[in-house]
This record gives C-alpha cells, structure tokens and sequence, in this order.
C-alpha cells in the first residue's frame, strides 16, 4: 500500500490543476485558497486510512469527513463545537447558504464577487471531485475514471461564460489528468518488474517503447486538434448567469431583431453594491472639471419584471470613420469638449464606459463601434477587461426653460413611440394621472413625475427591497417606496413612458472617488442607474431620481435637481444657451479644453495596452521554443568537431586518408573525436527516421546503411569511413586519426537528406528528433528521481513512525 501514496500527491494535484478554469468564474482567489484546504483534508484523510489498510469505502467517508470540517471551518454559523465540529446550526447555517447561493446563480454577473453562498457551493464541489479522483486514481486504481468529475469541474464555466473558455485553462485541465493517467502506468510497470524488449534486451523503466511513444503522439495530437479546432468554429455564447431580451427590437437600434445576449443590470449592480469590501472597477484620467456620469449602456425592453438591456446585434459606426452628427438640432449649451482616459480593471462585458456626447474614441481594436441609437460602445466578440482607452466626449447642457418649448413626437419616428410602451397598469396609470394634472408640457410632467421620488412622499433608499404580490416589480417598489438606484431609475422611465413619452434607464457610474486632480477611481460602490427621457429635437435628457446622499460620487443638473433639495444641487450652474444654430463650444473657464485631441497639462499619458505587450511576449515566447530544438542541435554538432587534427605535423593528406595512432597523449583526442562523429551519424540517422540499434555493432549499422534506401549511393563510403573510426576507437588498442573526419560526417548527413522527402528535410532541420528524444529522456530521469526521492522521504518517515510505535510498545 506504501507506493500508492505517491498516487495520492497527484491525485491532489491534479484536482487542483482540474479547478484552475474556475478562476474565470470568480472575481477573486478566495475560491482558490478554500480548493487548496479542502483537496488537501480530503486526500490526507483518505491517505491516513489506506495506510491503516482501510479498505476503499472508509476512505470515502474519511475524505466526506474532513470536508466537512473544511466547511465548518470556512462557513462557521457560529455555533460549532471547537470551532470545528459542527452543530445543528451549522448545517441550518449551510442550507441557507445553499439556498442564496441558487439566487446568486440567478442574478449574479461574471466575475462573481465573494458571495458566501457561492463560495460554499464551489469548495463542497471542489472536495467531492477530490474525494471522486482519490477513489478512482487510488482507492480502486481506475485514474481514468477519475477524467468524469474533473470534467464537471471544467463544464461549469464553459456553460456560464458568454465568450467560451480560454484555452490555458483547459491545457491546465489536461496537464492534470494526463499527469495522473502517466503516473499511474508508471507505478504499475515498478509494481510488476523490469521490461524486456522482443529481442530480450533489457529496458529501462523510463525507456520509451514505440507503442507507448504512438500513444503519447496521438494523446498530444487530440489536445492540439481540441484547441485549435474550436477556432474555426463559428462562436457561440451561452450563458446561464444572463437573461434573453424579448424578440425583437421596437426601437430599431439593434438591426434585424431577434434575441441578442444582454447584460443583468439588476444583478450586477445589486451584487456589487452589497459586497462588504468594495473593489476597484476602473480609472478615469479626465480634463472636465465637473464630469457627469460615466455610462456603459441602456435598457430598453420592458416587461412586467422591469427593463432589461440588449446587446446591439447590427453593425455599428466604426471610430474609423468620423461619427456622424448626433448633437441636438435644438439651440443647447455645449459646456465643452473633453479627453478623457478609462483604465479598465474589473468589468468583463462587451460594451465600453463613456462619457457623453462621445465625438472620438482611440485605443480599441476594430472590432469595437458605435450604435447611434443608444450610445453605446460595443463588440461581438470582446470583453472591455483590462483595456486602456481614450474617449473624446462634448458635454451638453440643457435649460428648463427651453425643455419646455420641446415639441410633440413626431408621428413618423416609430422607433421614439415604440420606447412608449408599458405594460398596462391601474395602480400606475393611477398615480401618473394624479401626478401630471395642469401640467402643460412634457418637460414640467417628467418633472412632476421625478419630484414624486422623494423623502416626503415616503421613498427611502436601501439595498435590501421588499417583493409584494402584485405580479409587478415595479408596482411593488411603487407600493413599498423602498430600493435603490435600479428599481428608482426602472419606475421613473416606468412612469414616463405612462405618460406617453419616451424613456429608457441607463446604468453606469457615477463621478467617483477624485483621488488628484482630474483622476476618479470608480469601485463597484459607483454602480449606478438613471432614467433617460427623450425629447424631440434635444434628444435623450438624463434625470437621476435616485437621492443624491445615499449613492457615491452622486452629481446633479439644473434641469434635474436633488429631489431631496428641490431648486439646488451639486452643480446647478449652467452656461448661457446660444439663441440659434447648431451648438457651439463656451470655455467654462479653469480646467476646460476646447482642444479634443489635447491633454489637460500632462494629466493624460500615453499609455500601451499591457496585452498587446502579453501577446508580443506569448508570440516571441512561442518563437524561442520552436527554434530550441533546431538551436540546441546545431550547438551539439559544432561541439563535436574534431579536435585531434593538429597532433599530427604532416602535409595535408587526401580526404578519407587514415593513420594509426600510437601515441598516448594523441590516442584519447583521436577516441574522442570518433565518438563524436559516430554519436552525430546516429542522431542524424533519428533525425531521417533511420532505426538505431544500440546494441548494434559499428561495423552492422555500416552494414545495414549500406542496404537501406535512406542513405543514397554517395553516404556508402563516407559511413564506413566513420563505421571504421568508431570501431578502432572502440575495440583496437590503437586507433586510427581519419584526415578530414567532419567532412565524412557532412558528406554523409547531406546523403541522407538526397533521398529523403521535403518534410523529413524541414523536420530534420526545425525539429530533429534526436534532440525531442533526449529531452523526452532527460523528463523521463527526472521524473524517474523525483519519484525515489519521494519515495525514499516516505520510506524514511515511516520508519521513524514505525520506530516509535516500537518505543512506545
């Protein structure tokens, strides 16, 4: 049973390599650190009973049993005995977990955040795929059983990714189970004795036989074709933790309709602004003095739920190109034009912050463009993760009084009436009515309908909501009059559309934390969401109902004032309007910049995207191993040159000329030299595909060449040239000094490559085998030590165990 031991380390290992593809799900290493403990609990108490001679199923209840520690450890109700043993509580504490955990699933946008409930779910997953690949590996020697579990483990964030999984983490996957699968026929092959080749020569443990070299071929040619194959296949996007959008698209920004992936703008702000330690989600280099919000994106479909975003599925207006003109045709204030650099750190989704009116934008690829609709940035196939870019942005402003000279929709703009529709309710229709009475424009409606959301009328702000029994989420709010920014944001442009006028809720961040002068740090507690309302001939106007000293980084408008401090705000200044014409750009004085490609007295860097530096590392990286081989054997060869050539002071003879050496300083360079012009025949004879026998005499390989068609008419004579070095150096008391020994070396690999295919050529030169094969030997005698050495600390401990059982009977 002692060797099976050393089966267990790689059964551990090889989960932990399994759970690796996990890191993509969760948006910190917590996970990771509660794998480790309880894949380690799990294989030493299975290991502690095999060496008790337990048999296979009191391993799996030890391995059930230290999890289950793990868990009461980790997730302590705080009712456990010794902090360890748990309680009723603790298994109450755990259903509860498990509970929320099913709606964190629901709700919850990747990455995750720390949410307990999840972690829970993952570590007892993790430990019952530990305590599954022990008792495969070890416990009933199947290893390759062991492949099931750990494949569950990688199909989980395969099936909740939108864009599928790197293919690193499936390399990691598979490094672990072949890893386990190669020790296990190791073991067996010490376990069952030496083996002998069908010649009866002795092998070696660690010597590859060509069946298991075939093997080891084909293994790596399926992992390859597994990587590489799914690159051509048209890309899809499952994901669970998300929600579909209703087919279709009313507005007409999305192009042809139908179902577009979307983003749960509910669950992702409401995750991240209840996590107990914020985190940072970008950083904002910016010249405008008095920033508004940094908005990502909109939500326009609407149904009994509340409003959910859809992706752009058309083709969008490339930064390639100069934007065409999205500014009002309304006389608006331009309070200026601005630069602003986003430093994206924690946000994997496909559209990209932006402050508006967005005029340029600089530092993404290609296949990010503009939807001129709904503003956003977007791509449909990349992540915003981890980008550097610069934005180019005109922030407007709007005076109340010319909202209120906004005219009438116009009938022929379907997609501004499609952006009315609600579904129908009393309670709503209700207290819209109530609320809009005398009110004489659509500016001094919305208004009256933005002002409702206060204080005074019982609205308070809080993370934790109330459901009702309405069947609608935003009857329910409107009910309770308790939320956050989503569900204040959702039932105004509820309310507004109620009213016959076109809204939409935008979700993004506030102003931040100003951590110097023109910087804004934005964590998940910036997460925010607003209402958007259209007004013909202005646009779309933004109102925050939402109080402004319940949300970080909160920021108001003239137009929108606090609801909390009607009449004033936090920034309630507004330029003069400009009576006519297109708009035009008012210098608002300190810290403003009219120059859109400027930079504010170098607050804005220059900065290079660190992967493109990742990629150019990975691209050289994979350079400087596929020229190693090719490298290390044209090393090898100039070190074989001869060296003997000067002992002998005579005229230069005819090439191929032999001399019998007797003198026994010269004897040995003269050895030396024809082992290594024989050692370099042979590796060029692997490197054409040539059989090498090592037990074959010198003067049999020369033989054997003779007759093979791989070695061409002009290599006969310069192989037996070499074929009689080697056997003098080997067998002769003298040798023989060949004039010219490197010639007959050149002149006998250039014969091999007459005859051989043009593949064999660029193999033999790019990658030869007989340098593969030496590293494959050189892993093999690691391995093969690593493996005594743990064998022999093993050994070692046991004895010192056994001896003290001894001392203390």
């Amino acid at each position: 049973m002692k060797h099976r031991h050393g089966m267990a380390l790689v059964a551990a290992f090889a989960t932990l390599l399994a759970t690796m593809p996990l890191a993509s799900i969760f948006a910190s290493w917590l996970w990771l650190f509660n794998a480790i403990v309880a894949i380690a609990a799990v294989v030493g108490a299975a290991t502690a009973v095999r060496a008790l001679h337990g048999p296979a199923g009191v391993q799996v209840l030890a391995g059930m049993a230290a999890l289950l520690l793990v868990l009461t450890w980790r997730f302590p109700s705080g009712h456990e005995i010794a902090w360890l043993i748990p309680s009723a509580d603790t298994f109450r504490h755990f259903t509860d977990l498990l509970q929320a955990s099913g709606e964190q699933i629901r709700n919850s946008a990747v990455p995750v955040p720390n949410l307990e409930g999840l972690l829970l779910l993952a570590t007892a997953g993790i430990g019952l795929v530990a305590v599954l690949v022990d008792l495969a590996a070890v416990g009933i020697r199947r290893p390759a059983l062991a492949g099931l579990p750990m494949l569950a483990l990688y199909s989980v964030p395969v099936a909740v990714l939108p864009k599928g999984l790197s293919f690193i983490y499936f390399a990691f996957a598979c490094a672990g189970f072949l890893w386990l699968l190669v020790s296990d026929s190791v073991d067996r092959v010490r376990r069952f004795g030496r083996r002998f080749s069908g010649e009866g020569r002795d092998v070696d443990v660690w010597e590859p036989s060509p069946l298991s070299a075939a093997g080891r071929r084909l293994g790596v040619v399926a992992v390859v074709v597994a990587i590489v194959l799914p690159l051509a296949v048209p890309a899809m996007t499952p994901m669970l933790l998300s929600r579909f959008g209703p087919e279709g698209n009313p507005n007409g920004s999305g192009g042809n309709g139908g179902n577009a992936d979307t983003l749960d703008m509910n669950a992702l702000l409401e995750d991240n602004l209840k996590l107990d330690d914020p985190f940072e989600m970008l950083v904002v280099h910016t010249n405008d003095p008095d920033p508004y919000y940094l908005r990502i994106g909109v939500a326009e479909q609407v149904d009994e739920d509340g409003f959910h975003s859809q992706l752009p599925e058309g083709l969008g207006v490339p930064f390639s190109q100069p934007l065409p003109n999205r500014f009002p045709t309304a006389p608006v204030a331009t309070v200026g034009t601005y630069t602003a650099q986003i430093e994206i750190k924690a946000l994997s989704v496909r559209l990209a912050p932006a402050y508006s009116v967005l005029v340029g934008l600089q530092g993404l690829d290609g296949s990010w463009t503009l939807d001129m609709n709904t503003d956003e940035v977007y791509s449909q196939g990349m992540s915003i993760n981890h980008s550097v870019y610069t934005a180019d942005y005109t922030r407007l402003a709007f005076a109340p009084d010319d909202l209120r000279k906004a005219g009438p929709i116009s009938p022929t703009d379907t997609g501004a009436r499609a952006l009315t529709a609600v579904p129908y309710s009393d309670y709503v229709a209700s207290v819209v009515s109530g609320l809009i009475s005398g009110k004489g424009n659509e500016y001094d409606r919305v208004l009256a309908l933005y002002d409702y959301f206060s204080s005074d009328n019982g609205f308070r702000y809080s993370l934790v909501t109330t459901e009702g029994n309405s069947g609608s989420a935003i009857v329910d709010f409107l009910e309770n009059k308790k939320g956050f920014c989503v569900q204040y944001a959702a039932a105004l442009a509820w309310l507004v559309r109620q009213a016959g006028y076109p809204a939409r809720v935008a979700f993004g961040y506030t102003r931040g934390t100003q951590v110097q002068d023109g910087v804004y740090s934005m964590s998940s507690q910036n997460l925010h969401a607003w209402t958007e309302v259209y007004f013909p001939d202005f646009g779309w106007v933004p109102f925050d109902a939402t109080p402004g000293t319940s949300v970080p980084g909160s920021t108001r408008t003239i137009w929108a004032p606090d609801v909390e401090k009607t009449g004033q705000g936090q920034n309630t200044s507004a330029p003069p309007v400009q009576a006519t014409g297109a708009p035009q750009t008012v210098d608002p004085g300190a810290g403003g910049n009219t120059n859109s490609g400027g930079s504010d007295n170098g607050g804005l860097s220059i900065s290079i995207n660190p992967w493109y530096v990742v990629a150019g590392a990975l691209v050289l990286l994979l350079l400087v191993l596929l020229a190693a081989p090719s490298v290390q054997r044209r090393v090898r060869r100039r070190r074989r040159l001869a060296s003997s050539g000067g002992l002998i002071a005579l005229t230069p003879p005819p090439p191929g000329s032999e001399y019998l050496v007797t003198d026994p300083d010269a004897m040995t360079a003269v050895q030396r030299d024809a082992h290594n012009a024989w050692a370099e025949l042979l590796d060029t004879m692997i490197d054409y595909g040539v059989l090498v026998d090592p037990a074959e005499t010198p003067r049999g390989t020369v033989g054997r060449l003779a007759a093979t068609p791989q070695l061409s008419i002009s290599g006969r004579a310069p192989t037996a040239v070499l074929g009689r070095a080697e056997e003098r150096a080997r067998y002769a008391p003298s040798p023989i000094r060949v004039v010219n020994l490197d010639d007959a070396v050149r002149e006998a690999r250039r014969a091999f490559a007459e005859d051989a295919s043009r593949w064999q050529q660029f193999t033999a030169w790019l990658f030869p085998r007989s340098v593969l094969l030496h590293w494959r030997l050189s892993w093999y005698g690691f391995l093969a030590r690593s493996v005594r050495r743990v064998a022999r600390t093993r050994d070692a401990l046991l004895l010192v165990e056994f001896r003290e059982r001894r001392r203390g009977n």
